[in-house]
């Protein structure tokens, strides 16, 4: 579920491309925002579906394996992933089931990269020992989910490169998806059963604020610019980094223009968001010039709040 910050970090990405670009299409700003937004939700769904596969993949690996010549049986795992409390759940869950059929998820094409990272899996002492155990709790179930990510998503090269090469937001979104798999576990880790999240909290209120945060700070670009460079005159102008100025504007934005939502919460925002996307040195200047726009702003009359906005 997508956070204020990640919907934040988002029109701050748009807005990157918008400002870097020869076209200026605020149009096409927008909807590259709203689809790539989108795009976070296909690879969690994406994500989820590794599992379910890998869980294929088991069985397909102990159908192949030669009957005993005494027994007759095919030798198998105590403990199969399919028989796991969360896998299970996602392959009977019909609104997990239609969400990757409306989506178009799918792992078919990449095959051989499921086939590998289970035989990578196959050899770590984690899966022997699970697939050893007669019999586990949901929290073991739960545990062995968390390590599977973590190894599949985050340290199997060939994975994460696939998963590069398939969008450009994967990257970006990594520590995202750990959060939103981990919620997603803990929200079964007592009943074992458990639920999708969704992307959004509020779909219509996080589109909306999205929108207008993107539309308003490009419309209001040019008086942005202006009292931004009244303010850091001692600055070489080359020298301020582009995600700095971006930053400054969207706070500016989000001031002027969301009379709920108190202004120290919109600078704390945008200086946080800096410590991960700019310098070391942003948090301050950003606070620094932001702090004395917003006293000018007062005196001007131009900053108005209600309900929840009006908090210091």
């Amino acid at each position: 579920m997508l956070s204020r910050r990640h919907l934040r970090i988002r029109v701050m990405q748009a807005l990157y491309a918008y400002y870097q670009s020869d076209t200026k299409d605020m149009v096409r700003t927008e909807q590259e925002l709203l689809n790539g937004t989108k795009k976070i939700f296909e690879l969690y769904l994406l994500v989820l579906q590794m599992f379910v596969e890998m869980a294929e993949q088991e069985e397909m690996y102990y159908a192949d394996l030669p009957a005993s010549a005494v027994t007759g049986k095919r030798k198998s795992a105590n403990r199969l992933l399919k028989e796991n409390v969360f896998i299970a759940w996602l392959e009977k869950s019909s609104h997990f089931l239609k969400q990757i059929k409306d989506n178009k998820i799918s792992w078919q094409a990449d095959h051989d990269v499921v086939k590998k990272a289970f035989f990578q899996i196959r050899q770590t002492d984690q899966y022997k020992a699970y697939s050893s155990s007669e019999s586990t709790s949901v929290k073991q179930d739960i545990e062995l989910i968390n390590w599977m990510f973590q190894e599949v998503f985050t340290r199997q090269e060939f994975v994460v490169s696939l998963l590069e090469e398939r969008t450009i937001y994967w990257a970006e979104s990594l520590d995202l998806m750990e959060v939103m798999i981990s919620k997603t576990l803990d929200g079964g880790k007592n009943s074992g059963e458990f639920k999708l999240l969704p992307l959004y909290k509020d779909e219509e209120d996080d589109i909306k604020f999205m929108r207008e945060l993107v539309k308003q700070t490009i419309k209001d670009d040019a008086y942005f610019t202006q009292i931004i460079g009244e303010k850091t005159q001692n600055w070489d102008a080359e020298r301020i980094a582009m995600v700095d100025i971006i930053l400054m504007k969207m706070a500016l934005c989000e001031i002027l223009h969301q009379s709920s939502i108190p202004i120290k919460v919109s600078i704390n925002e945008y200086i946080d968001i800096s410590k991960d996307y700019s310098t070391p040195n942003s948090k301050s200047f950003i606070n620094g010039v932001i702090d004395k726009l917003v006293i000018e702003l007062k005196e001007q009359g131009k900053i108005v709040k209600s309900g929840r906005g009006l908090l210091e």
